[in-house]
């Protein structure tokens, strides 16, 4: 079976010219961690921005380093910081999306997909046709659903 079958294809995309101010607003009422997508004009997936890229902008700086350093804690600092308003024009998803990150196809295997979860250490990726194009996006719930419906659970 392939993952294209539980993928959510009904996503919003993002280019890499819009201002955080207006990505702020298109995602208010996501009720989960967003995984947002940024394509080019053709729907081809250049970046990602994960909720951590934008706590990254309310971090200071050195603690930046210190992200992926077990027990140690930084992010009380964000409730620290006093952004100026304006940044939410100037910064635009350019600035804060990766574009070094981790998809899966859009027929790979439900192992396939898990590995490649457990390996970028993300709960949802973006899948992608043999072009690039971002076709949907996958969760680890998707993931898990499918394996007790496979096992007669649910």
């Amino acid at each position: 079976m392939k993952i294209i079958e539980v993928t959510k294809k009904d996503i919003i995309t993002v280019n890499r010219a819009l201002p955080l101010r207006k990505l702020l607003q298109k995602f208010k009422d996501f009720q989960a961690s967003p995984l947002i997508p940024v394509v080019d004009n053709q729907n081809i997936l250049i970046g990602v921005v994960y909720s951590e890229n934008l706590l990254d902008l309310l971090r200071p700086q050195h603690t930046k380093l210190f992200r992926n350093i077990p027990f140690i804690e930084m992010d009380e600092d964000v409730f620290d910081l006093e952004p100026v308003p304006y940044m939410g024009d100037l910064i635009i998803v350019d600035d804060i999306m990766d574009s070094s990150f981790g998809t899966v196809n859009k027929d790979d295997s439900f192992e396939d997909a898990y590995k490649a979860m457990r390996m970028f250490k993300k709960e949802s990726l973006p899948v992608v046709d043999n072009d690039n194009r971002i076709v949907g996006i996958l969760g680890i719930f998707n993931i898990i659903w499918r394996m007790f419906k496979e096992k007669q659970i649910v």
